[in-house]
């Protein structure tokens, strides 16, 4: 019995820190990818994100920053409420706030192909 719930434990542990990897990894590309469509202004390499573990449910808070290519400080805030399955990948659901150099960009509640 001892083992088993080991087991289920160490299971939903691995589940979650894929769940949290993935979204990380998701919010990165697709959080560019919008910052540079709203701004017209591309993200200079990859957004640097921290996905905290889920705050209650599903929600994860999210805190990226990166810059454009011609410097301008960039972040994206949130919590992220919802995510595609891996196979697809293609957009987030949550709250989510962008700036460009300390000036708001948007508010959205999703990112991708909503």
């Amino acid at each position: 019995m001892l083992a088993a719930l080991l087991a289920l434990t160490g299971c939903s542990e691995v589940k979650s820190g894929f769940e949290q990897g993935k979204r990380e990894g998701m919010i990165e590309v697709l959080g560019a990818a919008a910052i540079a469509e709203a701004a017209g202004i591309p993200v200079s390499g990859d957004l640097t994100c921290t996905v905290q573990p889920p705050t209650g449910g599903d929600d994860t808070p999210v805190s990226c920053t990166g810059r454009t290519t011609n410097g301008k400080v960039i972040t994206l805030t949130g919590t992220i409420t919802e995510a595609a399955e891996v196979t697809r990948s293609d957009w987030m659901r949550g709250d989510f706030t962008a700036t460009v150099a300390g000036a708001e960009l948007f508010r959205r509640n999703c990112i991708g192909a909503c």
